[in-house]
């Protein structure tokens, strides 16, 4: 039976979490709009942010929902990195 490196399931695992943090819904509590997904469109991506919570909360959650992203692929790159050298 071939063996799974802790690597291949360690990537997903922190990518998973890595977008499941909802900056949107975060953010819009932070600026004292409450629950963001109750007003507007109801989805918490940066334009309805945007709209509910003021143009600050809709560049920030554009920002920190796009920095995800990256860190999912520099924490993925260096994992496979580590795992290559020995590390």
């Amino acid at each position: 039976m071939p063996s799974i490196p802790i690597t291949t399931l360690l990537i997903p695992v922190v990518a998973y979490l890595l977008g499941s943090i909802p900056f949107g819904l975060i953010l819009a509590k932070l600026f004292g709009r409450g629950d963001v997904r109750k007003e507007g469109s109801g989805n918490i991506g940066a334009t309805n942010v945007s709209r509910v919570a003021g143009p600050l909360a809709g560049i920030l959650t554009l920002l920190l929902d796009g920095a995800k992203g990256a860190v999912a692929v520099l924490v993925a790159g260096v994992i496979r990195m580590k795992a290559r050298c020995g590390w």
